[in-house]
């Protein structure tokens, strides 16, 4: 194959902090010393693709179609309590408006009743700077499938726990 005719991948990214891709929420790390209390942090989300030119413009995606995925999650996250739904430890019950949860672990016991409106249970084993990036990987895969947009390898997604601290995972579009 000669160069002219190998495929073209580039690596296209978003930077949350310049493009208001954020959210602010709380959450508990169920067991941990310091961070087992509700707690929040603003989170930022970057986003990498590698992929293909292709289309009518070659884009390897649009911009706009991209960030439009990336604020709709971050908008679902935003100003919630995010709880994680398959936790080991923990189980709930569904009280008219409120969620009522249990953790119970190595006796240590912990009850919350709070108001279903407040929380956004996760499908995800705790709540994580590393779980909610694979889990926002899996959402932008999944959006894009619904696109059949064919041209992207993989995403990364850095989300940052308030500025400098962060943690970035890859999800395989094929």
């Amino acid at each position: 194959m000669k160069n002219s005719e190998k495929r073209k991948r580039m690596i296209l990214e978003l930077k949350g902090l310049y493009l208001g891709l954020r959210f602010s929420s709380a959450h508990i790390v169920f067991g941990h010393d310091s961070c087992g209390v509700i707690h929040g942090h603003t989170y930022y989300v970057d986003v990498r693709l590698n992929g293909e030119p292709a289309g009518e413009f070659n884009f390897v995606i649009d911009f706009k179609v991209l960030k439009k995925i990336v604020k709709g999650i971050c908008k679902t996250l935003d100003h919630r309590l995010l709880l994680p739904r398959d936790h080991p430890y923990l189980k709930y019950t569904f009280e008219g408006k409120y969620i009522h949860l249990v953790y119970s672990y190595r006796g240590c016991k912990k009850e919350y009743k709070l108001p279903v409106e407040d929380v956004l249970l996760l499908p995800l084993k705790g709540i994580t700077a590393e779980e909610l990036s694979l889990y926002i990987g899996g959402v932008i895969r999944e959006e894009l499938l619904k696109l059949e947009v064919e041209s992207i390898e993989w995403i990364e997604v850095t989300l940052y726990e308030g500025l400098g601290q962060g943690i970035t995972s890859r999800v395989d579009l094929k």
